[in-house]
């Protein structure tokens, strides 16, 4: 094919290329410059952190922000993808013919006012529907929907409570990191016992299906070596490990809350892909909480925040 031909779907490729490229920067990136979203952002108060622009009608002088809890990305005062979301409803005047603000007020946020460039709200949804009555029905627990493996680093077995709480009963153990040649191909220096994560309360994940260390692999332990109780129990979040996922976050980054809206600080250049997104691929270091399929955790460059989707797959990233 000659060159005069290949020019004009090459460009067509670049122009696709440098939208899609836009279109994965956050909003409030892109409006940060205006004068009028700093302007807004600061008449919040401190209980509240701004995250993207949902919608700007420069004609009609209009604006909504998503906001957020403050804190929400502490392991004290974890967020919840169950509480109620809010919006900041901006009434905006031309100065001399630049956008200021004229009235801020908080509001609810309306069902008709979803993330649209999420393509898996609808599973997020229905996920949420599901949980949200066993929140009901059990409050003192944040249900969850997440994987993970023991981080017991010693040759003991890790006990599993019947409750939230190291004075209560311990039901069952963990086996400990199982090393076979076999266990050199995977991320972690030895099999680790893997399990679902099911809810969260206070600092412990409550944790069932435990299996044992290798057994999903094709490597199980051999007889007589400590055995994984795999009925339903609580251990300490400290003790609870997993890798990212690749759940199409619209913004691949640690975020202040379990929500595709919230702000997030772009990852450090040590953990960053190419893209300049959080790279999936061993980057977890910590699991602090969990709300539905979001889990509040910590980075290797030593950013906190949210990232919706935990897996425990430890022979390959969990794309």
């Amino acid at each position: 094919m000659s060159r005069p031909r290949t020019a004009q779907p090459l460009l067509h490729i670049a122009l696709a290329s440098g939208l899609a490229l836009w279109l994965a920067v956050p909003l409030p990136t892109q409006a940060q410059d205006t004068g009028w979203l700093a302007e807004a952002k600061a008449k919040l108060p401190p209980s509240l952190v701004a995250g993207r622009v949902i919608h700007l009608d420069e004609a009609a002088l209009k604006a909504t922000v998503a906001v957020f809890p403050a804190g929400a990305d502490s392991p004290a005062t974890p967020g919840s993808v169950f509480m109620p979301l809010q919006m900041l409803e901006v009434h905006l005047k031309s100065d001399n013919g630049t956008l200021a603000v004229a009235t801020t007020t908080v509001r609810p946020r309306r069902p008709d006012e979803p993330a649209d460039d999420d393509d898996s709200e609808s599973y997020q949804a229905e996920l949420r529907a599901v949980l949200a009555a066993r929140r009901k029905a059990e409050p003192e627990v944040e249900p969850c929907r997440i994987k993970g493996w023991a981080l017991n680093n010693t040759r003991h077995s890790l006990p599993v409570h019947a409750a939230p709480s190291a004075q209560a009963k311990v039901v069952g153990r963990l086996a400990p990191v199982h090393v076979t040649p076999e266990s050199g191909q995977g991320s972690e220096e030895g099999w680790r016992v893997e399990f679902d994560i099911t809810g969260y309360s206070h600092g412990w994940f409550r944790i069932t299906h435990a299996t044992p260390p290798g057994t999903p692999y094709g490597d199980p332990p051999p007889r007589g070596y400590p055995k994984t109780y795999s009925g339903t129990g609580w251990i300490r979040a400290s003790d609870a490990g997993g890798a990212y996922a690749n759940s199409q976050m619209p913004v691949r980054r640690l975020l202040s809350y379990p929500h595709v809206d919230a702000p997030g600080e772009p990852p450090g250049t040590d953990v960053a892909g190419p893209d300049g997104a959080l790279s999936i691929d061993g980057t977890l270091v910590r699991l602090f909480a969990c709300s539905a399929n979001w889990a509040l955790t910590e980075s290797r460059d030593g950013r906190r925040g949210w990232w919706r989707g935990i897996c425990s797959n430890q022979v390959t990233n969990c794309s």
